[in-house]
């Protein structure tokens, strides 16, 4: 349980507040200038002033994130990492599902894989709309990755044993049944 800012024996840090939320907003908004100055960009025609908006637009980013991090500073920093690590001990725990329920995540992890070699290799397969094959492109990205949540903790294991080179892996012997 949590009283008082403590937790099992830790000290949590306290909710920002205001700055936490306006750091936010400018975060946010950061992300929105290259694709703003890009639409204003549309509104003139003399190519000097469609470079200067697009410019400032494209350095405003940069200097906001910097700016938002500013205002948040180090509570704020310290209240996000203890939240998401909250969040990603409950979602990421170890879980040993059933072999149905890992079967079907296996295969929503490999299913994937046909339709990016399909339109790598042999586009003329897939229709020429643009708009159509980024829809596919999505909805395979998210079947993937809703396919690690369906895979579970163990599977994050294991793929972070790829990454790990003195990583070996280890395999549970089939249990042997008393021969009588």
């Amino acid at each position: 349980m949590e009283r008082n800012g403590i937790h099992k024996g830790l000290v949590l840090p306290k909710n920002p507040g205001s700055r936490f939320y306006i750091g936010l907003i400018l975060f946010i908004l950061s992300f929105l200038m290259l694709p703003t100055g890009l639409f204003l960009q549309g509104f003139s025609h003399i190519q000097h002033v469609r470079n200067l908006i697009i410019t400032v637009f494209w350095l405003a980013a940069p200097v906001l994130k910097i700016t938002s991090v500013a205002i948040m500073g180090k509570p704020t920093y310290l209240w996000i990492k203890t939240k998401t690590r909250h969040v990603f001990r409950r979602v990421f725990k170890p879980y040993h599902g059933s072999q149905l329920r890992y079967d079907i995540g296996l295969v929503m992890f490999c299913l994937p894989v046909f339709p990016n070699f399909i339109m790598a290799y042999a586009p003329q397969l897939v229709t020429d709309n643009f708009y159509l094959r980024i829809i596919i492109n999505i909805v395979i990205d998210v079947l993937f990755i809703i396919s690690l949540f369906v895979l579970g903790g163990d599977f994050w294991d294991k793929l972070k044993a790829l990454f790990i080179f003195s990583a070996k892996a280890t395999f549970p012997r089939k249990r042997q049944t008393k021969k009588r």
